[in-house]
């Protein structure tokens, strides 16, 4: 039903292989038990994953790394998504890779990812500008010398894998105009925080003159820091695009198999409607996603700047959707955590909680748009 943006041979190889392993390690019994639990992922799968050379496929090949780009690594994004997989991978190694290979010194962040291509380390991105493209009235994190070394101080909520990472990496503000990326040791400066979807692991950061590390030689503005954000975007409406994939299929199985006056539920024309009014707007974003994935890769930031806030508001507009129709198809059972429709809504929540909402990414989109500053 969903038409699939995947065309070459190699691409379809890839996507078969990531969902067939995705199918078979992260079950919906298996998810739950590792999210319920401690670390609340699966660490065995993590580690597989590292090994089948998934963590590396960003990471430049000087560091390890397969180098393979945005497109590739959506593909990793969307058959996790559709599992629900309570993963390190997104923190890890798509928004702390991308940032360390954006913003920092290769000598200085050439072990990080080194380490995040071999090994399952544990990292989360700490983005102390705000959330997204949205900034806060101040820095919610900022950087001072102390010595030879920095410093860092501030508080951000809500930061995806901070209370279990090993280490932090920190966008902070040196001055009024310059920010700086920083490595900090996760241990006592993060907490967690319980969210409605226990597939997804956030954390509180508090800073209080904790050491730092950094990570650039030269400092950066603002439009970097949204450049990055750009591609971090893509990454994870391609997870939501999955979801709402997986969600409908559920759906739509169950219509299948529901019957009612003698038939499947699923042959009343009123919910094919409603059904097929889904997956067009599923069709429109995952194609939005690969786009984006694809703009990414030619290294067209302008562009970039335009499908990357679009791909992730129309996928978090449509997880939202489908997985809050998924729930009123399914009838009274939908609420019940018997079945797993109602975990997409919950990431829904989540999901739209790390970068920016559907109304910021719009606003950002229309900005660069107009040739005003983000």
């Amino acid at each position: 039903m969903i038409t699939d943006p995947l065309t070459s041979d190699d691409h379809l190889e890839i996507g078969a292989i990531v969902g067939d392993f995705t199918q078979r390690v992260f079950s919906s019994d298996r998810v739950r038990e590792a999210a319920a639990g401690a670390p609340g992922f699966d660490e065995l799968a993590w580690k597989q994953m590292v090994e089948l050379g998934w963590s590396g496929l960003g990471v430049p090949a000087v560091a390890g790394g397969a180098e393979l780009g945005v497109f590739v690594q959506c593909i990793v994004h969307r058959e996790l998504g559709a599992r629900l997989a309570p993963s390190p991978y997104l923190a890890t190694a798509a928004f702390a890779a991308t940032a360390l290979d954006e913003l920092a010194d290769p000598e200085l962040s050439g072990g990080l990812l080194a380490a995040i291509a071999g090994e399952p380390t544990l990292l989360a991105l700490v983005l102390g500008h705000g959330r997204g493209w949205s900034s806060a009235p101040s820095p919610l994190v900022t950087a001072t010398r102390s010595g030879a070394g920095w410093v860092l101080d501030g508080a951000v909520p809500l930061v995806p894998d901070a209370a279990r990472a090993q280490r932090l990496i920190v966008v902070a503000a040196i001055d009024e105009r310059n920010w700086g990326l920083f490595r900090v040791d996760a241990k006592g400066v993060s907490h967690p925080v319980r969210t409605v979807d226990s597939t997804r692991a956030f954390g509180d950061l508090l800073l209080r003159e904790t050491p730092a590390v950094a990570l650039h030689r030269e400092t950066f503005d603002r439009a970097r820091i949204d450049g990055l954000v750009d591609r971090l975007a893509v990454f994870l409406a391609a997870e939501m695009v999955g979801a709402a994939i997986a969600c409908l299929n559920q759906t739509l199985d169950y219509l299948r198999t529901r019957r009612q006056f003698g038939r499947p539920i699923g042959s009343f024309q009123a919910l094919k409607h409603r059904c097929a009014d889904l997956a067009v707007g599923l069709t429109t974003a995952q194609e939005l996603v690969f786009a984006a994935a694809e703009t990414a890769d030619t290294g067209d930031a302008a562009a970039l700047a335009l499908f990357a806030p679009l791909a992730l508001a129309r996928a978090g507009e449509v997880l939202k959707r489908t997985s809050e129709e998924g729930i009123q198809l399914h009838g009274g059972v939908g609420f019940t955590d018997e079945f797993d429709i109602g975990r997409y809504y919950k990431r829904a929540l989540a999901d739209l909680e790390i970068l920016s909402g559907p109304a910021t990414a719009y606003a950002r989109m229309d900005a660069v748009r107009r040739g005003w500053p983000a």
